[in-house]
């Protein structure tokens, strides 16, 4: 299979080739200079960006910031017609069109183009329109990250608490509209970021965050709640530009952060560096009841188990990335990128037992202590090349990725029970985990008119999952640690992903219509190479969308979505290798795990007022083999002796029903004051049957949500964001309610080239997880708590931003530098 896809790489390397040397054999040697001056004054307009356009279709040829002369130089320009844009601060764009380079003139001297500058200031105040902070749109939402006060200091999931529609758990894993089979992209692709809990990726790596709820036959259909989008940072300005930032937090929390960009001529170039380190102390209390039945499978007698856990882990990440867009002419892109991420994670536990009789008569302690140190690295590269035609909107696009994680884990556990005598038993795992996944595909846009467009493409990926777990005990005798076979495991998982897709859209009057369909042929083994068990799932999906939008005008819209998705079980799910972190509690994968199917449907309603508006929508989801917890009883083997413990596991479910409705507005109540509220209500309906038992659940669920952001000071800007998640059950039991809030605030200083910001998270330290989980044999009350209310100071300095040119052309005219005007 390597085999085929190397012959692929090659082979998509073969057609880049000729048109890359066709492009540079079409680049030509053209110039287009000139000088920008101030009508008026004829004084020239320094570090002002110039950029060059295809007249035919406006794309991007080249750009360049001017001298402090005024004077700019594009060269290295191919035959052609072309619109130059120029942009500053403080003045009105102004484009020259009409030029053209030929091979009997490849050298444009435009002479002097003059700029007015704006007629209108304000001497008290600049009323500047902002982004909000969440964007409705009929199928996403989009969060910008940029106008959240977490993302100063936070993590990705701190900000997605903001998110219509999503919860986050202790762990950073995404729940949306009570389903937690969610897809994590990273612009737009599965990434090694994308395998990492979403509390350890750093906010201000984050341009925004796209929530779609119901996607098109063009994605990949995993994920069957729908897709989260991480779009990263990537300024596009000319020039050289970038921030800094750096951030501390109470309990040893620091980040850093590094973000470059540098664009000149056909090179666009991007890095960053982030660094993170969270530290998280937290307490967990777990009360179980043990039933012991009869033959006639009555409550005989009980016994109880009381434990009280104390835990604390320091990660430690290191993420460096870097990007490269490369115009081989003003219709062919080639672009590479790459992140490199690693670091380590120490983490221990200390769980403390008691154990109880019938009538609540301590018998026994135990006390079991667990030290764990993970490294971790992660690496993701992609290429791609884009190519534009003279038809507007057609375009063609090729992507060749490679991500890959390796984690290498080891844990000691000690634990000691007393009673008669005091018993010592030392365990010790050592984990070594790898997965990568390799992907290929093109996707081509051929718009038949301004309103009709076939889309097409194909996609092929290989994912491998390989970890060998090797579990050994400590033999008392000797004190050498001895090699256990029978809780060992060495597991790999391969998984093969054909796929077509096509999508046909067209408007007749105010009604736009798009139909698809994807076809999918999935190959999965699993093979757990320690008992030679081999486990073979092939299946062939088919995935139609149907998308019905009614724009009665550009203000009200209303919009109609199908579609059909899949979940595949993740490695999590499917790996049997056995987690004795909490000795009485264990937790294992299922190597049988079928994947989940969901079809979906919703009716959207979007409303604008000006600058508020008003998002409606009602949803139905139907899921066939959903993926579930299930925790069963079993006998836990103490020093010889058994006794009732748990087990959880992974199950499929029969069926699963969900239905429900979701509101949410954007409203300025004055200049300097605007509100963002959601809410969401839905019905969850579970089914299964497992052995002769037949379980069900059925519950009214909701939340909500409200960001309430103020300027008010010169440049100081107050946000305060709080939730509220009620009850919500699965099949054998039920998530408590939670509520939490967050106040943060951030002034621009140093003429709005720097940022100091102050955030609290967790402002009433109100955040919790608990959990009722019961079953016949047993019933547990758990209470999870971390480390929630941090205060975060953190300081943001940009280079090369556009308040920086607009400061140096001031100083450099002699007229505005250094009045109190710099802080509006």
């Amino acid at each position: 299979m390597m085999k085929t896809y190397l012959q692929f790489i090659l082979f998509f390397l073969l057609i880049l080739t000729p048109l890359a040397l066709s492009a540079q054999s079409q680049s030509g040697s053209g110039r287009v200079s000139g000088t920008l001056l101030e009508a008026g004054t004829s004084k020239p307009i320094g570090f002002a960006n110039v950029v060059l356009l295809s007249a035919p279709d406006s794309s991007l040829v080249t750009g360049a910031t001017t001298d402090i002369e005024g004077v700019f130089i594009l060269e290295r320009i191919p035959a052609g017609r072309y619109v130059l844009r120029a942009s500053m601060v403080g003045y009105p764009t102004k484009y020259v069109s009409g030029i053209s380079v030929t091979p009997e003139k490849p050298q444009v001297a435009l002479g002097n183009i003059t700029m007015s500058a704006s007629a209108t200031q304000l001497g008290e105040v600049e009323v500047v329109a902002q982004q909000q902070i969440v964007d409705y749109e009929l199928d996403k939402r989009v969060v910008n990250v940029s106008q959240d006060l977490n993302a100063q200091s936070g993590t990705v999931a701190e900000v997605m608490q903001n998110l219509p529609s999503v919860d986050v758990d202790i762990d950073g894993n995404v729940n949306m509209r009570g389903s937690s089979n969610v897809t994590i992209l990273i612009d737009g692709k599965r990434s090694a970021l994308s395998e990492i809990p979403l509390d350890q990726i750093p906010a201000n790596m984050i341009e925004s965050i796209e929530l779609i709820t119901n996607p098109s036959s063009k994605y990949n259909p995993e994920g069957t709640s729908g897709i989260i989008n991480l779009v990263l940072k990537k300024e596009k300005k000319p020039g050289f530009n970038g921030s800094a930032s750096i951030t501390a937090g109470t309990y040893d929390n620091y980040n850093t952060a590094l973000n470059l960009n540098y664009r000149y001529n056909k090179w666009s170039l991007n890095g960053g560096y982030d660094f993170r380190q969270r530290t998280r102390p937290g307490t967990q209390r777990n009360n179980t009841t043990n039933y012991y039945l009869n033959d006639a499978g009555q409550i005989d007698s009980t016994s109880y188990r009381l434990q009280e856990g104390e835990r604390n882990s320091t990660d430690i990440s290191h993420n460096f990335r870097l990007g490269a867009d490369y115009y081989l002419t003003p219709k062919h892109t080639l672009s590479a990128s790459a992140l490199y991420r690693f670091g380590q994670d120490e983490g221990s536990n200390d769980i403390f037992y008691r154990f109880l009789d019938e009538d609540r008569m301590l018998q026994s302690t135990s006390t079991r202590n667990t030290n764990e140190v993970e490294d971790e690295r992660a690496l993701d590269l992609t290429l791609g090349y884009r190519q534009t035609f003279d038809r507007k909107g057609q375009e063609l696009t090729a992507d060749v990725i490679y991500n890959a994680n390796a984690d290498d884990e080891v844990a000691l556990f000690e634990e000691r029970r007393t009673g008669i005598e005091t018993l010592t038993e030392i365990q010790e795992t050592l984990v070594d985990d790898e997965n990568y996944e390799f992907v290929t595909k093109v996707d081509y846009v051929h718009p038949f008119s301004e309103n009709s467009r076939l889309e097409s493409g194909f996609r092929t990926s290989f994912e491998r999952l390989d970890e060998d777990s090797r579990f050994f005990n400590m033999n008392s005798e000797t004190g050498a640690m001895e090699y256990n076979v029978d809780q060992s495991n060495h597991f790999v998982y391969d998984q093969h992903v054909y796929s077509l897709y096509t999508n046909y859209s067209n408007k007749f009057k105010s009604i736009t219509y798009q139909v698809g369909v994807r076809a999918e042929q999935t190959l999965t083994k699993s093979d757990q190479r320690t008992s030679n068990e081999v486990f073979n799932n092939n299946y062939f999906s088919l995935f139609p969308t149907l998308f019905i939008t009614n724009d009665f005008n550009e203000d009200n819209k209303v919009q109609f979505s199908y579609s059909r998705r899949i979940n595949r079980p993740r490695s999590r799910f499917l790996n049997p290798f056995v987690d004795r972190s909490d000795r009485y509690n264990l937790y294992f994968g299922n190597p049988n795990l079928n994947p989940e199917f969901v079809n979906s449907l919703e009716l959207g309603y979007l409303r604008y007022w000006g600058q508020a508006s008003f998002n409606a929508t009602m949803f139905y989801r139907h899921t066939t083999d959903e993926i579930e917890r299930f925790r069963m009883p079993t006998t836990i083997a103490v020093n010889g002796v058994e006794e009732p413990g748990t087990q959880t596991t992974f199950i499929n479910l029969s069926d699963n029903t969900s239905y429900g409705f979701e509101f949410g507005a954007n409203y300025p109540i004055t200049t300097w004051w605007r509100l963002n509220a959601s809410w969401s209500g839905f019905r969850t309906e579970l089914s299964t049957t497992q052995g002769d038992t037949e379980l069900s659940s059925a519950q009214f669920s909701w939340n909500s949500k409200l960001n309430s952001n103020m300027t008010v000071w010169k440049d100081l800007d107050i946000q305060l964001s709080g939730f509220y998640r009620a009850p919500r059950n699965d099949i054998q039991g039920q998530m408590e309610e939670m509520f939490s809030a967050d106040l943060g605030m951030k002034k621009d200083i140093l003429k709005k080239n720097g940022t100091v910001s102050l955030r609290i998270s967790d402002l009433f330290n109100t955040r919790q997880f608990n959990f009722l989980s019961y079953g016949p044999e047993f019933r547990s009350e758990i209470e999870n708590r971390r480390q929630s209310r941090i205060i975060y100071l953190g300081f943001t300095y940009r280079l090369n931003s556009d308040d920086n040119n607009r400061n140096r052309r001031r100083n450099q005219d002699g007229q505005e530098g250094g009045g109190d005007e710099d802080d509006f």
